[in-house]
């Protein structure tokens, strides 16, 4: 994936955890990643915020059980983000998208 901003270290180690999770999670809340990180909420959202404006995390909200939630989800190859990357890729295929 040619990227047209640098990215840190924070946002390239963010981004590769968000892969990873979403091979098997669809909905990627803030919880789960600062519970998975180890980083607070507030460490956090700016290196989302970041991500988003780099064009490589979709953010917004869905609705799930009936429940409206804020998900994030890495956005690989040309521009898709999938809920349910295991439906297409291997695990190893999907880890090739790691920056």
């Amino acid at each position: 994936m040619k990227l047209k901003h640098s990215l840190t270290d924070a946002e390239k180690a963010l981004y590769n955890i968000m892969l990873d999770l979403n091979y098997s999670e669809p909905y990627i809340q803030l919880a789960d990643l600062a519970k998975v990180t180890g980083h607070t909420r507030r460490q956090l959202a700016p290196l989302l915020g970041d991500l988003v404006t780099k064009g490589l995390v979709l953010a917004g909200n869905e609705e799930v059980l009936d429940k409206l939630v804020h998900t994030y989800t890495p956005i690989v190859g040309r521009g898709n983000a999938y809920g349910y990357p295991l439906d297409f890729y291997t695990y190893e295929e999907w880890q090739a998208f790691s920056l």
